[in-house]
Order: C-alpha cells, then structure tokens, then sequence
C-alpha cells in the first residue's frame, strides 16, 4: 500500500500524490433538483450523465498540480515531439500525418502566448501524445474529478457556494486564459489549480453518457468505446446551455469523443465548473477553450 507520507520526498515537480480511497463521484437527483433552480435555462435532460452518484475507490496516483503550460508545450513540440513517432498512438499519428499541425498556424500560442498560461488549441491526440512524451499519461475521469472535489463529494474545489473570484469563468469576464496561479484561493484540498475554469481538460475516457449504471466502483477506466452520437453541437455553437439536445440546422452530430471536465473561461460558473460536470468531445477537435493536464501511477 502507498502511503503519502512515504512518497513526499519523491514526487515529480509540480505533481501531487493522491492518496488511495474511496470518494464520490457524480451527483444526486437532489443535486441536480438544487441546479436546475438556480439555472432555469439548463435542459433537465442534459445532467443525466451525472447520475447515479457512487462511491469509487482510486489506488494511489500523482496529477499535475497546474494544467500544462505553453512553455512546458512549447518544449515538446522544440524536442522534436510531432516528428517521433515513438510518443503518438497509430490514431493519433494518423491524425497529425492529416492534419500537419506544425505547417499551419494551430500551436502559435505556446510560442507567443503568455508563457504560464494553459496550451490552448490542442486535440486529445496531441494532449496523449505530450503525456507520452513527459513520461506521463491522461488522468482517467475518476482520477480527474477525485483531484478536483477530494472526498466529501463537494460541488467546487473549495465548497459548495459558487464564488467568481476564485477562477477564470464567463461571470469573471475575463475572456481569455489567464496564468494557471492565479488562483490560489480557487484550489482544490489537495493542492491541485484550476480545476474549475480557465480550460477544458482532456481525460483518458471515452465518453458514454450512461456509464455511471454500469461502471465499476475500483479504479475505473472508462467505457471500452464511446457512445455513439449523444447529442448534437458544440459549446460555442449553443450558448449558456452546453448541449443542444435537438438537432438543428447548423449542428454536427458527434461520435466517438472523449470526456472533457472543468470548464473553462466562457462558460457559466454555476453550472459548467461544477466537479461532477462532464462534456466531450471528438478527439480530434481543439479551440481556446481546451487544454489537459497529466497524471502518472506510483511507481
């Protein structure tokens, strides 16, 4: 068994160990009941995918403290990442074979952009491959929300009253990323920043929106493919409400995507950087709203 006292003196920078236990992941119905009255402009629908909560137990594990920045980024793609096959799945090769991010003008930002800002405009094949790369991996959803609400089964990092001033959300008005310390007051028990606002994160799961009725309650690693098709559009096509849960003319339906959590700079407090809020995307997309952070098991 890992103890966390055992492993302080050895832990990677900038990561925090995780002690091993059982938390609870998701929300009840009266959790949801409870939102629905504070945003009147939210499908009811649309927070099923929380439901049931349920206590999981996580083995150990280290997460980044600080989503990745553009200059730590800035050295993977300096390293010779996006030539070496060697850190990219046969997907995700696939992917940048295609789509030749260094011909075109996507990974500007870690080399303009504020430096201790998160990498922004980077797909789940690039955030996996950059894990890789750092001899890390993504955080699997449970790992990702453990980190982010403790045990207690809170409904921020630091409570359960929203509170503007403790991230980058559309009610700080900021819009844009901002440095991943300026947040103190926002972090979560265990030490970890920004994991309410400011972007999007990447995790290593496919995305089903009724995983939770079947998912194991030991170290869950996510559906064994994603649900096909689960709504249609995407946050910035759809405004305050996140999902569009009709189709209409501009919408593309989705498949195969990954679980984004956390929220980001334009997106509601109240509801989008709630611990349990889970949204997706395919992994080939990216925009300003999305970066990662990694996660390692214990040696």
């Amino acid at each position: 068994m890992i103890r966390t006292d055992e492993r302080k003196q050895d832990l990677p920078e900038d990561m925090i160990l995780i002690a091993e236990g059982l938390f609870f992941m998701g929300s009840t119905k009266q959790d949801i009941t409870n939102l629905l009255e504070l945003d009147h402009n939210i499908e009811a629908e649309r927070l099923e995918n929380e439901i049931p909560q349920h206590k999981v137990y996580l083995n150990a594990y280290l997460i980044d403290k600080y989503p990745v920045t553009n200059a730590q980024y800035k050295k993977f793609i300096e390293s010779g990442g996006y030539m070496q096959k060697t850190f990219w799945s046969d997907d995700g090769w696939q992917y940048i074979v295609q789509a030749k991010p260094l011909e075109n003008n996507e990974l500007d930002g870690a080399f303009h952009d504020q430096a201790d800002c998160p990498v922004v405009n980077i797909s789940w094949y690039e955030a996996e491959a950059f894990a890789s790369w750092a001899g890390k991996r993504l955080p699997t959803e449970a790992e990702w929300e453990k980190a982010a609400r403790g045990t207690d089964g809170r409904i921020y990092p630091w409570g359960n009253e929203f509170d503007k001033t403790r991230l980058n959300c559309a009610e700080a008005k900021i819009e844009k990323p901002t440095a991943v310390t300026k947040y103190p007051q926002g972090q979560s028990i265990y030490g970890c920043f920004d994991m309410a606002g400011n972007v999007w994160e990447w995790t290593a799961d496919w995305y089903d929106s009724q995983y939770y009725r079947y998912t194991s309650d030991k170290n869950p690693q996510g559906p064994t493919m994603a649900e096909k098709n689960p709504y249609f559009g995407r946050p910035e096509e759809v405004g305050i409400s996140i999902y569009d849960l009709k189709p209409s003319p501009t919408s593309k339906a989705l498949s195969g995507c990954k679980v984004l959590r956390g929220g980001s700079w334009n997106g509601s407090g109240i509801v989008h950087i709630r611990c349990s809020n889970r949204d997706y995307d395919e992994p080939t997309y990216k925009n300003d709203t999305i970066g990662f952070r990694c996660a390692k098991s214990p040696e």
